[in-house]
């Protein structure tokens, strides 16, 4: 699907004028949004760390940066905006099998933290927008929805009162799904060695589940984080960040295209595209993120090829952000 929007995009569009506006961008700005693209994968590793460090895995922070580095990169191979980050939580369960459980919902503590940053920007830049979308108000009210959808998953989990009785309906649960034993020895890996003092802090940090239980480990790691709620909002504010020098990269883009627009303006387009691009109907979101991008910059008077070019651009800026990724993973370390 993704790929028809981008070519219906393409094909009524002047390519020579898109050609030229490209050519014309400033290299400074250009230079300055590719640095701080290449910041942003630091800036998300440091998320995913708060939340490791508060279920206590023991992951030093320069793997940390190198899983999410090749998580970015995998990010432009997936359908979806966000799936690479399977693939970091795949390589860091595999190197912490006894606490596999806990990393998966660092996992996703760390998705649900990314998309209520990334809804809260777009909702304060809308409101600062100097030119905001046709219908703001109905894009407030599904911004504000989202965010009460977010808030109840993490209630689900973190409030202990309620959960009693889900707790144990999810182990109950979990035993009934547990993958049969000849699904565990295809999936099985190497075991890898792991030192005594590892061990006895795997021990007493999971609680013992059934072979091929994989829910309930799972909810135990994202239970333990009741007792860390300041993780919690650290990991929210430093998304927060994420998003904001991620917007800074594409509104210096924009800039050197000559586009005339704030970044309140930048920041709110691309964040509904991005927003957009997470359904998983296209790889690395391209096509749904370029057509959002150009609808909602030519209703303002930007040209269909201007558009387009500064869409290419934010493109482009998310490989920049996934080559470092690639090397990551081309020359990993050996068993990882």
């Amino acid at each position: 699907m993704g790929v028809v929007i981008l070519g219906i995009i393409v094909s009524r569009s002047n390519l020579q004028a898109v050609g030229h506006a490209a050519s014309q961008m400033a290299p400074g700005l250009a230079a300055g949004a590719a640095v701080c693209m290449l910041l942003v994968a630091m800036i998300t590793a440091a998320k995913w760390l708060i939340l490791l460090r508060a279920l206590h895995i023991p992951v030093a922070t320069a793997e940390v940066v190198r899983l999410t580095y090749i998580a970015v990169t995998w990010n432009l191979a997936l359908p979806g905006g966000e799936s690479g980050n399977l693939v970091k939580a795949v390589l860091l369960a595999r190197q912490q099998p006894r606490l596999a459980g806990a990393v998966w919902a660092s996992m996703l503590v760390d998705q649900f933290s990314l998309a209520a940053a990334q809804l809260l920007v777009a909702f304060s830049t809308l409101l600062l927008a100097q030119h905001p979308p046709p219908g703001q108000s109905v894009w407030f009210s599904v911004i504000l929805g989202g965010v009460v959808a977010i808030g109840a998953i993490y209630a689900l989990f973190l409030l202990p009162l309620p959960t009693v009785r889900l707790d144990r309906a999810v182990v109950r649960l979990s035993r009934t799904l547990a993958a049969p034993p000849w699904l565990r020895r295809l999936a099985a890996g190497p075991e890898p060695v792991v030192p005594t003092e590892v061990q006895a802090l795997e021990a007493a940090e999971q609680p013992q589940h059934q072979p091929g239980e994989w829910l309930a480990p799972l909810w135990s790691g994202l239970i333990r984080y009741r007792r860390h709620a300041g993780a919690l909002f650290g990991a929210m504010g430093v998304a927060v960040l994420y998003y904001g020098m991620i917007f800074l990269a594409y509104w210096l883009a924009a800039r050197g295209l000559g586009l005339p627009y704030g970044y309140a303006d930048i920041a709110w387009v691309t964040a509904l595209a991005g927003i957009a691009a997470l359904l998983p109907i296209t790889v690395a979101g391209a096509g749904v993120r370029e057509g959002i991008i150009v609808f909602f910059l030519t209703q303002h008077g930007t040209s269909a090829e201007a558009a387009l070019t500064f869409s290419l651009a934010v493109l482009a800026l998310n490989i920049v952000l996934g080559i470092p990724g690639l090397f990551a993973q081309l020359f990993r370390r050996p068993g990882s």
